[in-house]
């Protein structure tokens, strides 16, 4: 009588692949053994390393997601910087006017009465506020350029030093874990995404100030700019001193005399109503001013500040000493 004791009864040549490899241990791949596995692993960094240094890479980008972004920022910032600099001398202009205007004083003697017309006291606040204008606008000129030199430098500083750099000691890594109490694996990771942050830093803010402005800030930007310009004209036409001394003949006639006076009061009556019309500009003036240091401060100082505060809180804690987290391998063998 047959039984199937004996062919239960077999050795572990005929046990399944899947139960030897468990007692053998974890298997990293049906093909490669870990010594292949480290060797491709390493030369596939590798390659992507030297990537970064390959005339390869202006052709990747191109016409990648990548372009799309650094494109949009370089319009940002040509716009932007165009807007400031066109701003900037304007107030510069309405400044270096005021300051001539300043040194006018008006002398009209009516009746025989001396009256002295300062126009210094009445622009002088004009004068203070375009002179803090224009350094706010220096300030945002300034922050436009460090801007666009960090937009140059992101394929260099961000592909080719930072993401190459981690990638050699990544594969590094592979083979040698610890470099004193460094983990070299940690340390990879942790620069490959400090180089993602910097690369894509510049382009990220060029999105959202631009979207901020398109959205926000535009239409406040054309109504203070416009009064900037018409505010510049009108002292360019303003002549407070036109016709203060007429021409006329001296005589002794009362009539004559008397139309002498009339001139002269008319004069000042005239002097009196433009100062009173450039008072009542100041406001209007000194409103639109401010809102043209809100925008640029906002859009060139601010939201940049902002952007690099979010992404130190989110990098700060891949960013801590590079310190290895587990046991060297000195203490492995200890215990």
């Amino acid at each position: 009588m047959i039984t199937a004791g004996p062919l239960l009864d077999t050795d572990d040549s005929f046990l399944p692949n899947n139960r030897i490899l468990s007692e053998r241990g974890t298997m990293t791949g049906p093909f490669l053994s870990p010594m292949q596995k480290k060797i491709s692993l390493s030369l596939f960094l590798l390659v992507f390393s030297a990537l970064a240094f390959s005339p390869l890479l202006p052709v990747i980008i191109e016409n990648s997601p990548i372009d799309y972004w650094d494109h949009r920022a370089e319009t940002y910032l040509e716009k932007t910087m165009a807007r400031a600099a066109l701003t900037f001398a304007l107030v510069r202009g309405l400044n270096g006017i005021v300051s001539v205007a300043q040194g006018t004083e008006i002398a009209v003697s009516p009746a025989g009465v001396g009256l002295n017309v300062s126009i210094g006291e009445i622009l002088d606040p004009i004068n203070d506020l375009a002179e803090r204008f224009s350094w706010v606008m220096l300030l945002s000129t300034v922050s436009l350029g460090i801007q666009r030199v960090i937009l140059e430098m992101g394929n260099w500083l961000g592909l080719q030093v930072l993401l190459a750099s981690g990638l050699l000691i990544w594969a590094t890594g592979v083979w040698k874990r610890d470099w004193g109490v460094i983990d070299l694996k940690l340390t990879a990771r942790r620069v490959i995404l400090l180089a993602i942050a910097v690369r894509f830093f510049i382009p990220t803010v060029a999105v959202v100030s631009n979207t901020v402005y398109d959205r926000f800030l535009n239409h406040h930007y054309r109504e203070a700019s416009e009064t900037l310009t018409r505010m510049s004209e009108e002292l360019k036409q303003f002549d407070p001193g036109a016709g203060a001394d007429p021409d006329m003949p001296s005589s002794e006639g009362l009539v004559q005399e008397f139309q002498l006076w009339l001139a002269e009061t008319q004069n000042l009556v005239n002097i009196r109503s433009q100062i009173d019309l450039i008072k009542a500009k100041l406001e209007r003036f000194t409103e639109d001013t401010i809102r043209l240091m809100v925008i640029f401060t906002l859009q060139t100082v601010l939201i940049p500040l902002v952007i690099m505060w979010i992404l130190g809180r989110m990098m700060k804690p891949l960013l801590t000493p590079f310190a290895a987290h587990h046991p060297s391998h000195a203490e492995r063998l200890g215990g």
